[in-house]
């Protein structure tokens, strides 16, 4: 999606999780966002890796869209999840995608890096974690974009009454675009909320999944 993010630099793309998706289509359905919402259709519609869109609703300053990928996205996400990996998050930020991924043992996620070595796909690694350290570090599920996010606003006194930093002038302290931190901003707030006030059953459907086996992170 370089020609995507190229014409709408400060776009966001969120996937949606669903228990399956259709078979052939990876990833289909993405929550956007971005200053000027309107030129996302004529960008995804321009887009090499893109091979149809559409908006199917919206809400909250956001839109959701079904998007079928051209057959070269297929066959790298086939790549990225061929040992049985599951997409728990894929969330573009600043033109890069970030991937948090669910494996059933070790030897699938080395094998998963090995693979898209030597396919040529460019992965970095962030982080890769047993059950035992995803359920100490990650108790109010935050991602370290997230986690990051909230403590530099927290530290800057974004929060202060009246403000001491802007969003904008916070934005470019982290060296991403005000765009992607406020969406970091608003993931952090709805996860903290979701783990913090929620009940189980009212949490149902949010980012937050409870604990999951090795997790691995790709950008």
């Amino acid at each position: 999606m370089a020609e995507t993010f190229e014409a709408v630099p400060d776009a966001t793309f969120e996937s949606v999780r669903f228990a399956a998706h259709e078979t052939g289509q990876p990833m289909p359905y993405f929550w956007t966002s971005a200053p000027d919402p309107d030129r996302i259709p004529g960008a995804l519609a321009a887009d090499e890796t893109v091979e149809g869109s559409s908006c199917i609703t919206s809400g909250g300053g956001r839109r959701l869209y079904r998007i079928e990928w051209q057959p070269p996205v297929r066959v790298a996400m086939e790549h990225l999840i061929g040992e049985r990996a599951t997409v728990l998050d894929a969330v573009s930020e600043s033109s890069q995608w970030h991937f948090r991924l669910l494996f059933p043992d070790q030897e699938a996620v080395s094998s998963t890096h090995d693979t898209c070595k030597e396919r040529g796909l460019p992965l970095s690694i962030q982080r890769v974690q047993s059950v035992e350290e995803f359920a100490s570090t990650n108790n109010r599920d935050l991602s370290e974009e997230q986690h990051e996010a909230l403590m530099a606003a927290v530290e800057s006194e974004y929060y202060s009454v009246p403000r001491e930093m802007t969003l904008e002038q916070l934005a470019e302290k982290l060296g991403v675009s005000h765009q992607a931190l406020s969406e970091r901003l608003r993931r952090g707030h709805r996860n903290l909320v979701t783990k913090t006030l929620c009940n189980p059953a009212q949490s149902n459907g949010h980012e937050d999944a409870g604990v999951r086996p090795s997790v691995i992170g790709h950008r």
